[in-house]
């Protein structure tokens, strides 16, 4: 039911979710034409539903095309050759608001021009940054990394040999490490006490590298399933809140028309029950269902009913013994027999 802008409904699914409320569409209708438009459609619809007509009318034409066909030719709008201003003598033919409204959509037509041509200016560096971005995520390589890299060859660019040295010392230590042509300090000492040889110590070298590669990628793995479970369950939560914000909207939209209906006076008590409905739910919680939404909707109703009860004014009891009004000392007025009577008798009681 239409109301200030807001409905029933309107408040209980805001406690679930806001909703934004759907713009209007305009809808164009077409103006009337001329009258010879009109003729000319009638005949096209005579024609066209009386195929002999249309076979007479175009063999009467001496260029062998009907005359109707043509003007509906004509009639097909052709832009191409439309200049983009509106020329003088067109402007001087509109009024003042036409005209301001021409001069905001050439202001509009401007601006998005504007920016296709500056969003195409930045078209080639958007589709880099997105093919660096996506090899980066391929590959699994950090942002520090990846900031890492950039520094050390602008390092070597630059000549500072120093910098990149101590940038990639960490990294050749390891590579030697596991392909055996270094070992790390814990395997040198077991083989200068004899525990083992160069060849098992590079070999165990390499093996326990392995092992804490494979384990440091099944947890960044398994990091990664995680982050991306749980947001597949927020975009869940997220549709099933938005299913059930439209079906709140429904089902109570429905129950507030069926109360407005049965009950006279909703129109008075509507903004009370919309009132009372946002203590129902700071009592009760978000509506959980659409049978939720209706229990607070009919809660919020039926205090609102207890209130209006309350503050309504008792009415009087019927009196059992009729009224004093034409009796004189407890004893009924005679009837009167004229008009002069009936004002006599209308002086005494008033002087009762």
């Amino acid at each position: 039911m239409a109301d200030d802008g807001k409905t029933l409904s309107t408040e209980v699914a805001s406690s679930v979710e806001t909703v934004p409320s759907p713009g209007t569409n305009d809808v164009a209708v077409p103006s009337s034409g001329a009258q010879g438009d009109v003729k000319e459609s009638l005949l096209d619809a005579m024609q066209d539903a009386v195929p002999q007509l249309r076979r007479n009318a175009d063999r009467d034409d001496d260029d062998g095309v009907s005359p109707t066909r043509a003007a509906r030719t004509r009639s097909v709008d052709d832009d191409s050759d439309l200049p983009e201003e509106p020329t003088p003598e067109e402007l001087a033919k509109l009024s003042h608001a036409a005209k301001r409204r021409v001069r905001k959509l050439n202001s509009q037509r401007m601006k998005l021009a504007s920016e296709v041509q500056r969003l195409k200016a930045i078209e080639p560096s958007a589709q880099a940054a997105e093919q660096v971005t996506n090899y980066l995520r391929q590959h699994d390589i950090g942002q520090d990394d990846f900031l890492l890299g950039l520094e050390l060859m602008a390092a070597m660019r630059k000549g500072d040999f120093r910098k990149f040295y101590e940038g990639v010392r960490p990294y050749m230590k390891l590579c030697e490490e596991y392909l055996g042509l270094a070992l790390p300090e814990d395997l040198q000492q077991r083989v200068q006490q004899g525990h083992m040889t160069t060849e098992a110590a590079a070999m165990f070298s390499r093996e326990r590298m392995d092992r804490a590669m494979a384990q440091t990628n099944a947890v960044r793995q398994q990091a990664a399933l995680q982050q991306f479970q749980q947001s597949s369950a927020v975009q869940l939560q997220a549709q099933q809140r938005e299913v059930l914000v439209g079906q709140v909207v429904t089902t109570v939209n429905a129950w507030e028309a069926t109360i407005a209906q049965k009950d006279p006076d909703y129109p008075a008590k509507k903004a009370a029950v919309q009132s009372t409905m946002k203590a129902v739910v700071q009592e009760q919680g978000p509506p959980r269902s659409t049978e939720h939404a209706l229990q607070i909707a009919q809660e919020a109703y039926r205090r609102v009913n207890d209130q209006y009860r309350a503050w309504s004014p008792r009415r009087a009891a019927t009196q059992r013994t009729p009224s004093s009004t034409g009796r004189t000392a407890g004893v009924p007025s005679p009837e009167p027999n004229s008009l002069l009577e009936a004002v006599k008798f209308a002086r005494e009681g008033a002087r009762l």
